[in-house]
């Protein structure tokens, strides 16, 4: 757990001894986002657990590479489901870094929790600007 300015960030790693996501990291990716008071949870999780959760909670059968959940506005609590061996393939197929690719994904995820939606291109394309000023802020490559 990390906790700086009322902000709490805790990642459960479900399948890797050595943590895939660093706390350092997911830090830095979300501090210019991160809502004061905010405490989140992120998930690492297989393919089976992603498609349960997508299926109970979305009615998709398949596995999907993240999901949001908001517990609370207001301060923001949620969870991030991240599904490494999505995420992996997605990084090699797209030819990118898998840390790149968690990157943009966590903060895509954040953005969600948020209130961000991609369901309308308009917001689509507001919530697309807003990942990729914050990648770049990093260093990361425009994902799209």
């Amino acid at each position: 757990m990390m906790q700086k300015e009322n902000i709490s960030i805790y990642i459960q790693d479900t399948l890797h001894k050595n943590k895939i996501l660093k706390l350092k990291d997911c830090r830095l990716w979300l501090s210019s986002i991160f809502k004061k008071n905010s405490s989140i949870t992120i998930r690492i999780v297989s393919e089976k657990e992603s498609q349960s959760l997508n299926y109970s909670y979305r009615n998709q059968k398949k596995p999907t590479n993240i999901l949001s959940f908001l517990l609370s506005e207001n301060p923001i609590i949620g969870d991030i489901i991240l599904c490494h061996p999505l995420i992996k393939n997605e990084a090699k197929n797209q030819n990118k870094k898998i840390r790149s690719h968690y990157a943009h994904l966590l903060i895509h995820g954040y953005l969600h929790l948020l209130g961000y939606s991609h369901d309308k291109e308009l917001d689509a394309s507001t919530m697309e600007k807003k990942e990729i000023h914050v990648l770049k802020k990093y260093g990361f490559q425009n994902p799209y």
